[in-house]
């Protein structure tokens, strides 16, 4: 695929684009961790774990030999660790472990003798002679480790945990109602919005989960007690007063904000009361086109930007991202910080990860706004990334579909495919075509359109296969019924082991949509069930991989929408709203 300039949220009608970098390969981030280009001893054994390989787990010398450099830490996956208990300690697996003040995560050792917990690196075969103690007032651990065992624990010191860079957020102090103002006169079936002293009127059944442009008008009252149509809310969830351009709000939680561009940086900010004196809030896509969430503290997290965009390979890029318009390059490294800041906030707490999945988005907007952003654990996990070193424990792969916004389809399952295309938290990050999936887009344009339903639909799948498997997602095979011509189009599990299905269209005229397979849409989960039932008796894997994710609430719906051009649009989709 190639490269889609898109910004952050911006306002609509954005000005001409700053820099270059559209044709920059852009480096993915999935797989195992790189391994050592040291030689491994003879003496060296694998460690005993069926899947060491997949999950990276460091080799440990068995003899008393020189052996690997000791690697900084073990990469974990998947929900291996729970919080930790009051005294601090998290315990999964019949392990201990204990998170340090360095940013580090450590397996200890409980000493009864003693009373204390000593550290046991992963190359050490039993607990070292060193304690760690407990910080008062935190959850966090120091380490007196000997000098010996220092070069193996240290590692770059993350942005402290215990300082929050982001500010406390008083949205109450950016409501836009008026001061002293009062709501208007209660009417039957209409719901009052107070905005500066002035009421208007919606639709009690507007929703903009169920968004039907009908329903989103506002009236008012004028001057001589006439009913009119004074505004209207748009899909991304924006208040717009008629007769004022200026006049713009939104709903942030329970308060009615007012707010602006920046003319500066094209970006909308949330506008304090004026007696407040509180500095604006700009705002960046949440998880829907309807949620919005502050942006990251750019200003504060250059060791942040540097690992990313050392990752990403633009190290040469020394631009400050908080001041105006974002370069191309800048734009594809916010975006990748912003998505893995998102998916870590979700791994990282127990109740969003384990919430259905049609709740996690909102959850991790609602956690932005009370707790911030995870700067130092995204550094960590930045830092590791840019280096090619193992993850340290507890920081999740990188999966960008596990920090996208998702996409509701219209009502009848129609989805404007260019919209999604505006925003790039709305879609799968774009990059240049490896050698392998331009070979397969020039089959794909070697065919007659009039084949589409067959043959360029098959050769359709095959470009999605080839670009997902590059990028490290793992293809689950079967998921089919009537010898492969019916079923899921393809299903794969993220690094995390998130189980995604995934329904191949062609965008026609920049938009597509779910077909009606009675009595459900295409990807509602009674047609998810549907299928399963369906499936041929020697499916080999997909179609249980599928119900287990559907059965927990765990399965994340993904379309591939191909444009005339063969470009290939991926992007999360919740189908609630389709009846409604």
């Amino acid at each position: 695929m190639q490269q889609n300039t898109n910004s952050p949220r911006t306002a609509s009608g954005s000005s001409s684009r700053v820099g270059s970098g559209a044709d920059t390969f852009m480096v993915r981030d999935y797989g195992a961790p790189s391994r050592s280009a040291a030689a491994v001893n003879q003496g060296t054994l694998r460690a005993q774990f069926a899947d060491a390989d997949r999950y990276g787990i460091p080799q440990i010398s068995a003899l008393d030999v020189p052996g690997p450099t000791p690697p900084q830490a073990v990469l974990v996956t998947g929900d291996t660790l729970g919080a930790a208990d009051a005294e601090g300690v998290r315990h999964a697996g019949g392990r201990s472990y204990v998170d340090l003040t360095t940013g580090e995560t450590v397996q200890v050792v409980y000493d009864p003798a003693s009373g204390g917990y000593h550290p046991r690196l992963p190359y050490q075969l039993a607990a070292s002679s060193a304690v760690v103690q407990r910080m008062a007032g935190a959850c966090t651990w120091t380490s007196s480790t000997p000098a010996t065992h220092s070069r193996a624990m240290s590692m770059p010191s993350p942005t402290p945990a215990s300082v929050r860079l982001d500010p406390q957020w008083d949205l109450h102090s950016y409501d836009a109602s008026g001061a002293g103002a009062t709501q208007g006169a209660v009417i039957p079936g209409k719901k009052n919005y107070l905005i500066g002293g002035q009421t208007y009127y919606g639709d009690t059944q507007f929703s903009l989960d169920y968004y039907r442009v009908g329903m989103s008008k506002l009236h008012r009252f004028n001057d001589r007690g006439k009913w009119v149509v004074s505004g209207a809310i748009a899909e991304d969830g924006m208040v717009q007063i008629h007769g004022d351009p200026a006049a713009t709000y939104l709903y942030i939680g329970n308060v009615l904000a007012r707010i602006q561009v920046d003319s500066a940086r094209n970006k909308y900010q949330l506008v304090a009361a004026a007696q407040s004196g509180l500095p604006g809030i700009f705002l960046d896509t949440g998880g829907s086109r309807a949620s919005w969430v502050p942006e990251m503290r750019l200003d504060s997290i250059g060791d942040i930007i540097s690992a990313a965009r050392k990752r990403l390979g633009y190290s040469a890029v020394t631009s400050d991202m908080s001041q105006g318009l974002m370069s191309t390059m800048d734009k594809q490294t916010y975006c990748y910080m912003r998505q893995y800041a998102r998916q870590m906030i979700a791994f990282d707490n127990a109740h969003i990860r384990n919430a259905p999945v049609q709740y996690r988005d909102r959850l991790i907007d609602a956690h932005i706004w009370r707790h911030g952003y995870p700067y130092d654990r995204l550094l960590l996990g930045m830092r590791a990334r840019a280096e090619r070193t193992a993850l340290p424990l507890g920081i999740v792969q990188f999966d960008p579909f596990q920090g996208m916004a998702t996409v509701a389809p219209r009502r009848e399952g129609g989805i404007n495919v260019g919209a999604v295309l505006q925003n790039d938290q709305l879609y799968y990050p774009q990059r240049q075509r490896t050698p392998d999936e331009q070979q397969l887009l020039d089959q794909w344009k070697a065919l007659n359109t009039t084949d589409e339903n067959i043959l360029r639909g098959q050769a359709n799948e095959k470009m999605y296969q080839a670009l997902l498997e590059n990028d490290g997602y793992r293809i689950i095979p079967g998921g089919t019924y009537g010898g492969g011509q019916n079923g899921f189009d393809l299903v794969f599990k993220g690094p995390a082991d998130d189980v995604y299905v995934l329904e191949v269209k062609h965008a026609k005229s920049g938009s597509t949509s779910m077909a009606k397979v009675n009595p459900d849409y295409q990807m509602e989960d009674g047609w998810v069930a549907r299928v399963l039932s369906r499936l041929d008796a020697n499916d080999p894997g997909a179609g249980q991989v599928v119900e287990e994710a559907l059965r927990s609430q765990r399965l994340f719906k993904v379309i591939g929408a191909t444009l005339p051009d063969g470009k290939l649009v991926l992007f999360k989709i919740d189908m609630g709203a389709v009846r409604a």
